[in-house]
Parts: C-alpha cells; sequence; structure tokens
C-alpha cells in the first residue's frame, strides 16, 4: 500500500481561543469607554472594578486550561482532506497527478509534525496550546512549463519523510531535490549518512554522466 501524506486545506478565518479572547476584551474595553463618555458614568461606579478584573479573565482561562486540560493540541484550523503520493515516475496531489519528467525541481518547506512542542506566543496563537498539529509543512513543485505548485501537508511524526526514503533518493538522484533538501527531508544528522548519500550522487555521476 503506498505512503499518503494528508493535505492540509486552511480556513480563510477560524475562530480559535486567542481570536476570541481578543475579542471579548475589546468588547470590555469599548464598553468602558462608553460608560464613560457616552453614557456618563461616573469613575467612582463599581462596574468599574468588575470590568477591570475582566480584562485578565481571558488569561486566568488559558493558565487553568493550560493545567486542566489533557489534550493540548493548537485547533487545526482547517481541514485533512486529499492525499500527497510520492512515487518514482510522479507526485500525485488531490488526484491530479505530476510525472516527474514534468518536474524541474521539489521543494520541501518546515520542519512541523503532529505533537511538536511551540513554545511560541505570537499575536495569532497567544493563547492557544503547546502541541502542534503538524500542518505547517508546504510541498513545492516547480514545473517545466513555469507553474508552481504549492500545497500544505500534515505529517505525523518529524521524519515521516523516510518513509518514501527510496523515492526521496530517486529524486535526488534524477536532480529534482539538492543535496540539502534531501538531507533535511530524511533527517540525516549523522555525517556518515550524509557522506553516504554524496557518494551515492558522485557514483551515480560516475556510472552515467548524463544524469
Amino acid at each position: 500500500m503506498m505512503k499518503k501524506f494528508s493535505i492540509y486545506k486552511p480556513y480563510r478565518f477560524y475562530w480559535t481561543r486567542t481570536y476570541i479572547s481578543y475579542a471579548f476584551i475589546a468588547g470590555v474595553v469599548l464598553l468602558i469607554l462608553a460608560l464613560k463618555h457616552v453614557v456618563g458614568t461616573p469613575e467612582s461606579h463599581p462596574i468599574y472594578s468588575y470590568l477591570s478584573v475582566a480584562l485578565v479573565l481571558p488569561g486566568i482561562y488559558h493558565i487553568l486550561l493550560s493545567v486542566l486540560v489533557v489534550n493540548k493540541y493548537r485547533p487545526l484550523k482547517g481541514a485533512l482532506e486529499g492525499h500527497i503520493v510520492f512515487s518514482k515516475d510522479a507526485i500525485e496531489i488531490d488526484k491530479q497527478v505530476y510525472p516527474l519528467s514534468a518536474i524541474r525541481y521539489v521543494v520541501f518547506e518546515g520542519t512541523d509534525w503532529l505533537g511538536d512542542e511551540r513554545s511560541d506566543r505570537g499575536f495569532s496563537n497567544f493563547f492557544e496550546n503547546t502541541l502542534s498539529q503538524g500542518v505547517e509543512n508546504t510541498l513545492i513543485l516547480h514545473l517545466l512549463n513555469g507553474q508552481v505548485v504549492r500545497t500544505r501537508f500534515q505529517k505525523l511524526f518529524a521524519c515521516e519523510l523516510r518513509d518514501v526514503e527510496d523515492t526521496i533518493l530517486h529524486y535526488y538522484l534524477h536532480n529534482k531535490l539538492t543535496y540539502l533538501q534531501t538531507v533535511n527531508a530524511l533527517c540525516l544528522g549523522d555525517r556518515e549518512e550524509q557522506h553516504k548519500l554524496k557518494e551515492m550522487k558522485l557514483h551515480q555521476t560516475e556510472a552515467n554522466p548524463l544524469l
């Protein structure tokens, strides 16, 4: 059975915990401003104390969830639909087949996998959990006709592309993948493995100079 990688199709917008928290905070701030400048509620009114406490509730909620919730994955913010299938003579993306002969070169971007712990706290994920959904990976096909095909996909573990190692090496030996791309795709961190990869290409070039 051929190995398949799930294609990730992000939604244009997704209400994450972070965006809901921002909306809540913005709503409280707007309410405070309306009470002060529109309604004319005096600053000594106790409602301002309650609203000040409300401003920190999203942070408290996040801390409680991080302690209590077992499933600490970030939201998917999209759908897993279709598959990528790598074979030695073609790459199939969601039933669209791209023959290897029509591909100038292949690029893999991203080093993400399901369960990868992310400590970053950017604007878009400040209140999110730490474990990744593994979808920050992109397959890029540069075709001979000038077309560029970009496809996001999910990896279930860090070195999952090693499950199709023979095919990845075939791309490398046929100049569809660079040396560094191959090293990263196959997680070849050992110097001996990297040396064997170079030797493999060298031996092939000596045997067939036309490749």
